[in-house]
């Protein structure tokens, strides 16, 4: 069983493809500068985050109790290992929430293991479902939005039930890769054979496939936590695979897509009986264009999708050279404007739910800096598990809630330099809320506001601001205090 490493973005056989495909359009490029913090005094407090729920999706946007737009910027926190779920002595300890809260995290993509939370075909583990409860009870008591994610890397995790005998047969490595990446045994013969008996919806038990008594367990899920307004939705099935048809998904992936469509829309259904205002997150094929050809897939669903590069298993904690940086530039690039084609065609939200993952910041400080750039809530791969140098180039000043529509986000980690652009909404009356993490600002920092005014204390852990009676734009600019 795989458990010590984390998988992610399964680029699998195809990998060396991609890179090559995107080095033909990459142009040379130098990496995003590295975040330092200067010492200083540390004058600036630590704020709860600003979570008010429920969440809503509204067009494109988050949107909070209060109805202000919502940005995440979270952490993933899965644990595939017994208990198979966080404990308050380890990822969720008061010392490692308040270690959240100062990084600036205002969410957490919370790990739910399926063979733990559904033993059996129709049976449900209502002891492990209220363990993933009290975890929603600390996160949300520490102010933290919560994603639940079912999660699976390469069939681990799932039940023994959802593995067919004709699949259990078949060896799970691939012939002659023997101690070659463990992501390499997506392509061997139990893993293509149990993915495309998934697919195919192979009966069994009672008749029914393995997808319709998984889309119970979701159900189930989704029904025990439909009225706890931290928990932002669900994620029903980690990164897919396109079994046998991984190859054919470099171009449309043709009726594979439309299975795992099929999939996504009978385990709403599911959760529509149960809870009809628990947001559902589909989650693509990490290969190829993300659902091309699917229709708007209604209220309440948005797009999760991951963002991965070479290395981002190992890596040196220092950027690469230009020619690697040039490489994951256009593979980030590319996987972030198929999420921004999406949700513009489904005018639904797109988050990203998974990056990093890798000693090497750039991993994180090219997706983090386009995040910014669209606009778009993310959840880092994962929390305790990279360098320092990782994670204070993770530390950002940043929105967590706008009241009105945010048009422009940009932070310069090197400077601690924030923006932030609206156009302020007259119907929410309560504050825009900037969250200033204390290591950017060691000696505190100065705010501009244009069309609006700031109504928390001086150098305040979150940073309040009101529009002026008729403004049309508010800007919010944060400068580091040196003396």
């Amino acid at each position: 069983m795989r458990t010590a490493r984390r998988g992610n973005g399964r680029r699998v056989a195809v990998a060396a493809a991609l890179v090559l495909t995107m080095a033909t359009v990459a142009s040379a490029c130098s990496s995003p500068p590295l975040a330092t913090f200067p010492a200083g005094p540390g004058v600036v407090t630590t704020e709860r985050p600003d979570v008010v729920g429920p969440l809503t999706l509204r067009g494109r946007d988050l949107v909070d109790g209060e109805g202000r737009v919502v940005i995440i910027h979270g952490t993933n926190v899965v644990t595939k290992s017994p208990p198979f779920h966080a404990t308050t002595s380890g990822a969720l300890s008061p010392a490692q929430l308040a270690a959240m809260q100062r990084d600036g995290l205002n969410g957490v993509r919370l790990g739910v293991w399926p063979a733990s939370l559904m033993p059996a075909p129709g049976v449900v583990d209502t002891a492990y479902l209220e363990e993933i409860a009290a975890n929603v009870r600390t996160l949300s008591d520490a102010g933290m939005w919560v994603l639940l994610d079912l999660h699976q890397d390469v069939f681990t995790g799932m039940p023994d039930w959802a593995t067919t005998p004709a699949a259990a047969a078949l060896p799970d490595l691939v012939p002659g890769a023997e101690g070659a990446s463990w992501a390499l045994a997506y392509a061997s013969p139990r893993s293509l054979r149990q993915w495309d008996d998934w697919w195919a919806q192979v009966p069994i038990a009672g008749g029914r496939s393995a997808i319709d008594w998984f889309g119970d367990g979701v159900a189930a899920l989704a029904a025990r936590f439909r009225d706890e307004p931290g928990v932002i939705g669900i994620d029903p099935l980690n990164e897919p695979f396109a079994g046998s048809a991984f190859l054919d998904c470099l171009g449309t992936c043709g009726d594979r897509y439309r299975a795992v469509e099929a999939m996504h829309r009978s385990f709403t259904d599911k959760v529509r009986a149960v809870a009809p205002d628990m947001n559902m997150w589909w989650e693509p094929f990490t290969i190829g264009t993300p659902f091309p050809g699917t229709p708007d897939p209604g209220p309440g669903v948005g797009h999760n999708f991951h963002a991965y590069c070479l290395g981002t298993d190992s890596g040196k904690p220092e950027q690469p050279a230009p020619e690697a940086s040039a490489l994951c530039d256009g593979i980030f690039t590319s996987i972030f404007d198929a999420a921004d084609d999406l949700r513009t065609r489904w005018d639904a939200p797109a988050m990203l739910t998974e990056f990093g993952a890798s000693g090497s910041p750039l991993n994180s400080t090219r997706t983090t800096q386009l995040a910014d750039e669209r606009l778009m809530s993310w959840f880092h791969w994962a929390w305790g598990t990279y360098p320092e140098v990782v994670r204070t180039n993770l530390v950002r000043t940043s929105a967590q809630a706008t009241a009105g529509r945010p048009t422009l986000q940009r932070f310069d980690p090197t400077t601690g330099s924030y923006e932030l652009r609206f156009v302020p909404d007259p119907s929410v009356t309560a504050p825009t809320s900037v969250v200033a993490p204390t290591e950017v600002y060691p000696a505190g920092y100065t705010v501009d506001v244009t069309g609006g005014a700031v109504t928390s204390a001086p150098d305040a852990g979150r940073i309040t601001v009101v529009a002026d009676p008729g403004a049309g734009e508010v800007v919010v600019r944060v400068a580091r205090r040196t003396t």
